[in-house]
């Protein structure tokens, strides 16, 4: 199972990392994650190529732990051994910066 990226490690270092919302478009509309792309988890497979070569991706579901480990999981699958999911996600990203 993919390892968590806490809160604290994304604000000390955010451009290490690829920010990737796997949320349904309705949800990414209304809150994300600032600089995070929308990639919903049933096309993550299919779009994987698009990440960049050099940084972490990080994918990112409302609370953490849910869809966001398994897209980690998934990309881990495709290729990324580094891919992270997000603690708290969204959720707590925004009680933090806002």
């Amino acid at each position: 199972m993919a390892q968590m990226l806490t809160l604290a490690a994304l604000a000390a270092d955010p451009d290490r990392f690829h920010l990737i919302d796997v949320r349904d478009a309705d949800d990414y509309a209304a809150a994300h994650v600032a600089g995070a792309v929308h990639i919903p988890l049933a096309a993550l497979g299919k779009r994987a190529s698009e990440l960049p070569v050099g940084k972490t991706p990080v994918t990112i579901c409302g609370k953490g732990g849910g869809r966001s480990a398994e897209g980690a999981d998934i990309l881990k699958k495709l290729g990324h051994p580094g891919a992270l999911w997000l603690e708290s996600g969204t959720t707590g990203w925004r009680v933090q910066n806002t």
